[in-house]
């Protein structure tokens, strides 16, 4: 096989050029720390590096969501505990109002403060986070949540936001609601359940009262019918042989016969009835509609009750028993809150966990598939390096072969 000369120069150039190429990518390898300098070095690896770079930005997303989700609920929570604490404190004077020993001014004393307390109340549904907005308005978060109106004739504390709960995104699969709109935990309550007497038939006189709330409760929860009022309607019938019987007026079915003496009082699931009658004298009674009261409407008609001259004690415990089935049922609301926020901070804390063991998984992969090995490059730089010399110090020797030479 013959070789030019032209041959030899451009071969001897080809490989110096090849050398100083290779020495110059292990150069750089070293210099950036990254043996991926081009997609065509790995494309392959390049396309495994696009998606890994991809996934760990999407979970620095998720984390700071995690952060600012966190501290929301952080800031929800210490709100409602607040709440909690004032609504707890009203209840107990409450209950020191119903003391019989209470004078009139004894009472309004104790109203001072549960007004100041409601006000509180309602300062605390319409707190706002750090941006400004509402917490407890839903999706209305730039406008106040609940409103107070004093020449309202009916409620005079309304909620003005929606239904919305705002949900952030803390993992691929996982979301969580960041806020509770107020409605559910603070309007969304049941107001004291009653059976008012609607009719009576021969009776001298006769009383109705509910002595034990939680049993009337699910009584009325197994019984209401809000779809026919009819079916609501309950009498009890004096019978003979000194006896009472309760019946459904609609369906005629019997609930109870049970003892009865005229002017004592006997009790049927959770209400006390006092009637004075004879045989076939009767009274109707009937399971009130629910209806829903706020927290803070609740406090204001407590301070009413306090601040008001009744003209029968009846009436002021009535109004008291309203306000203390209200609080308590407002308190288990706030407490099942609170209880929800503490499992979702669970989660949030469990799920940033987790992303941070695929975090520190993605970047060892994204290391080995990118990060140069500085001893195998090291090793390497001094291969092209001794290969660059040699081709350098070969090149003017097989240059200078010609048969010339030798004539």
């Amino acid at each position: 096989m013959r070789v030019s000369t032209g041959q030899l120069f451009d071969r001897n150039i080809q490989s110096i050029m090849d050398n100083q190429s290779g020495l110059s990518n292990i150069q750089q390898q070293l210099a950036t720390g990254k043996k991926l300098l081009r997609p065509s070095d790995d494309p392959v690896g390049a396309t495994k590096v696009v998606r890994l770079t991809e996934e760990l930005a999407q979970l620095k997303q998720y984390q700071r969501n995690n952060d600012l989700l966190r501290n929301s609920l952080e800031e929800q929570e210490a709100v409602l505990r607040n709440i909690n604490n004032a609504v707890s404190r009203a209840r107990t004077l409450a209950i020191q109002a119903g003391n019989g020993v209470y004078s009139d001014e004894d009472r309004r004393a104790i109203s001072i403060e549960v007004a100041q307390i409601r006000d509180e109340v309602f300062d605390l549904m319409n707190a706002q986070n750090a941006n400004g907005e509402y917490i407890f308005a839903g999706f209305q978060s730039n406008s106040q949540a609940f409103a107070f109106n004093p020449s309202a004739s009916g409620k005079k504390y309304t909620f003005d936001g929606d239904t919305g709960n705002n949900e952030i995104q803390v993992s691929n699969t996982v979301s969580l609601g960041a806020t509770t709109s107020g409605f559910e935990i603070f309007e969304n309550v049941l107001a004291r359940l009653d059976a008012p007497i609607t009719a009576s038939t021969g009776v001298t006189s006769a009383s109705v009262k509910v002595t034990q709330q939680d049993k009337f409760d699910q009584f009325h929860n197994n019984n209401y019918d809000a779809i026919t009022a009819a079916n609501n309607q309950f009498r009890a019938t004096i019978l003979a042989g000194n006896q009472v019987q309760i019946t459904n007026v609609a369906s005629g079915a019997v609930l109870a016969t049970q003892d009865f003496q005229s002017g004592q009082p006997f009790s049927f699931n959770g209400l006390s009835f006092t009637i004075e009658g004879a045989v076939g004298n009767t009274v109707d009674f009937t399971l009130s509609t629910p209806e829903k009261k706020n927290v803070a409407e609740t406090l204001n008609d407590l301070v009413n009750v306090l601040t008001n001259n009744f003209p029968g004690q009846q009436n002021f415990d009535d109004g008291l028993a309203d306000a203390l089935v209200g609080m308590d049922n407002a308190l288990v609301a706030i407490q099942n809150e609170t209880s929800s926020i503490g499992g979702r901070l669970n989660v949030a804390e469990s799920i940033y966990e987790a992303n941070l063991d695929i975090e520190i998984a993605n970047k060892k992969s994204l290391s080995t598939i990118q990060d140069v090995d500085y001893a195998e490059a090291s090793a390497e730089f001094s291969k092209q390096e001794t290969a660059l010399n040699a081709a350098l110090a070969t090149f003017p020797q097989i240059s200078n072969l010609s048969l010339f030479n030798y004539i």
